[in-house]
C-alpha cells in the first residue's frame, strides 16, 4: 500500500509507548491469528435533540442539508476528539491519523448500483463549509458521468459512514478485508422513527477491538449527544 497522504496529518505510533490498554491490545487484536477483532453493535439512537436543533437550521432542505449530512458532521466533529478512533495500522505500523477523510457509499441504482463520495478536512470545517463540499459531492457521484471510483487505500484511512434510510434494521454487520482494513470503524445509519414523544434511529456500528470497545464508544456517543443539547455547535 503506498504511504499515507500527509494530509491525512500521520503521527506514527510505537504500541509498546502506550500504557495499560492500548499497549497491548494494538498487537494482540490486530494479528491474523486472530478470527474476527471486530465488535458489531447495533443501536435505536436517540436523535430527539438533534433532530430539533436540525429543524432550527434555515430552509429549505437546501440550506440546511439533509438530516444525515448534519449528523455525519457532529459525529465526525465528536471522533476528532477521542484518538482510539482515528488509529489506522498501515503496511503493520500504526498511525493515528489527525484529518481522515470520510468515505461515503452512495446508491444510484442501475448496474452500477453505488457509487462513492469521499469528503476530506472535515474536522477542520464549520458547518457551512463542510455542507457545501457534501452537496457538491454528492452531486458529481449521482451524475451520470460520475469521477473514476475512489482508489481503495483511501477507504482504508477513512472513517466509513452509510445510510440506509428505508431500513429499521435491529442488527447489521458490514463486511471488511483483514489485509486493508485495521482500525477502521464504521457507522450505519437507518430509518428514523417515532417511539412516543422520541426520535429512533438504527446505528449499526463496527469497532475494530485493537483500538476501540464498548467502553470508550459509550464516552463518544454521550458526547456526540451532548453537542445536541449546544445550540452553539454548528
Amino acid at each position: 500500500m503506498p504511504s499515507i497522504p500527509e494530509r491525512y496529518h500521520p503521527e506514527r505510533l510505537d504500541p509498546a509507548s502506550f500504557p495499560g490498554w492500548l499497549g497491548w491490545s494494538l498487537k494482540f487484536f490486530s494479528e491474523p491469528v486472530l478470527q474476527n477483532p471486530h465488535f458489531d453493535l447495533t443501536l435505536q439512537l436517540d436523535v430527539t435533540h438533534a433532530f430539533s436543533q436540525y429543524q432550527m437550521q434555515p430552509s429549505p432542505e437546501a440550506q440546511r442539508g439533509s438530516f444525515f449530512a448534519f449528523l455525519v458532521w457532529h459525529l465526525a466533529q465528536t471522533l476528532a476528539r477521542y484518538p482510539s478512533f482515528n488509529l489506522r495500522c498501515i503496511n503493520g505500523e500504526w498511525y493515528r491519523l489527525h484529518n481522515p477523510p470520510i468515505f461515503i457509499p452512495v446508491a444510484v441504482g442501475g448496474d452500477v448500483r453505488f457509487s462513492e463520495l469521499v469528503l476530506e478536512d472535515v474536522y477542520q470545517q464549520d458547518y457551512p463549509a463542510f455542507l457545501a463540499n457534501y452537496q457538491n459531492r454528492l452531486a458529481l457521484a449521482r451524475s451520470p458521468a460520475n469521477t473514476p471510483q475512489t482508489a481503495s487505500e483511501t477507504i482504508c484511512y477513512a472513517h466509513f459512514m452509510g445510510n440506509l434510510p428505508n431500513l429499521r434494521f435491529t442488527a447489521l454487520s458490514p463486511h471488511w478485508r483483514p489485509d486493508q482494513m485495521i482500525g477502521q470503524s464504521s457507522f450505519y445509519f437507518g430509518q428514523r422513527y417515532d417511539d412516543q414523544e422520541r426520535k429512533l434511529i438504527p446505528l449499526a456500528i463496527r469497532m475494530h477491538h485493537s483500538c476501540t470497545d464498548p467502553f470508550v464508544l459509550d464516552q463518544l456517543l454521550t458526547d456526540f449527544n451532548h453537542r445536541f443539547l449546544s445550540p452553539d455547535r454548528l
